[in-house]
């Protein structure tokens, strides 16, 4: 015998109330640090990028990143860097439609 039969249907407006509750709540999940982190570093990916072409250390970069609130463990910083650079070198492969092991002529 299934218990679900038991059971009265639930009521139209004590299901909507319900799915309200229900969205409300996700509605108020924050993404974990780690992925706040890793969002941030995203955003800001292009001018670390441009900084450590103009020679800028990565130590100064780090220093500056913590004080504003983005503490990274050097070994971290280059895995995001490392990360980040492969999709971007994906990007532009699949952007220009030429595999990047192809010699230019």
């Amino acid at each position: 015998m299934k218990v679900d039969n038991l059971l009265p249907p639930p009521k139209a407006e004590n299901l909507q109330t319900q799915a309200q509750r229900c969205k409300d709540a996700l509605l108020g999940l924050q993404p974990k640090i780690q992925h706040q982190k890793n969002q941030l570093f995203t955003m800001l990916y292009p001018v670390i990028v441009e900084l450590l072409e103009k020679r800028v250390s990565q130590k100064d970069i780090l220093a500056v990143l913590q004080a504003q609130g983005l503490k990274l463990h050097p070994s971290r910083f280059k895995a995001l860097m490392t990360a980040h650079a492969a999709c971007a070198d994906h990007s532009l492969t699949s952007a220009t439609g030429t595999d990047t092991d192809e010699v230019q002529a």
